[in-house]
């Protein structure tokens, strides 16, 4: 336990942001799990209204992808092309994760939680509900949870990119020994 204190107190900053952004990605992750049940039936009714009654709703599958998302990219369970890229020497294999998440994938969800927020925004500002079906249910939750998860799986891009730079560092001093 000494050891693992002492540790984090001569952690640098991309230490703890990463201990930070994979707990927030944990955190996430655990919420999604519970929630699991829920969007089961979610989805359920969604497809007894669409088939059943020729009624879709709208609202069932806005922010189901995200809300695990952040676990899925710390776990690395998201999907990558690996034909390539596990051919690779390690250095190279850094790099051309560190270009993927510098040009794609930082760009679009940067970009999505900027666009979420604002949406979000003005919806809890309107007390935003569905225009659609006979329930006009409430929008404005999804749109904050959509922020949210875009927030957190930015974070834990960052956390991916520093822990590459990181590991690349490592590769670094090794061939320098």
């Amino acid at each position: 336990m000494m050891k693992s204190s002492a540790q984090n107190t001569h952690a640098g900053f991309g230490d703890r942001f990463i201990a930070f952004a994979n707990k927030v990605s944990d955190v996430s992750g655990l919420v999604a799990a519970y929630l699991l049940v829920p969007l089961v039936v979610v989805f359920l009714i969604e497809i007894v209204s669409r088939n059943v009654f020729n009624h879709p709703t709208t609202w069932a599958s806005g922010t189901c992808f995200l809300i695990g998302g952040c676990a899925a990219v710390k776990s690395g369970a998201m999907v990558r092309i690996d034909a390539l890229s596990s051919k690779l020497p390690e250095k190279a294999h850094c790099i051309l994760d560190l270009i993927l998440y510098a040009v794609l994938f930082l760009p679009l969800t940067i970009g999505g939680a900027y666009e979420c927020i604002k949406n979000a925004v003005v919806s809890v500002s309107k007390l935003e509900t569905l225009s659609t079906g006979s329930w006009n249910a409430p929008i404005w939750p999804t749109k904050i949870v959509m922020s949210i998860s875009l927030i957190i799986l930015t974070l834990q891009g960052l956390a991916e990119i520093i822990q590459l730079v990181q590991r690349l560092r490592a590769a670094k001093r090794e061939g320098e020994q």
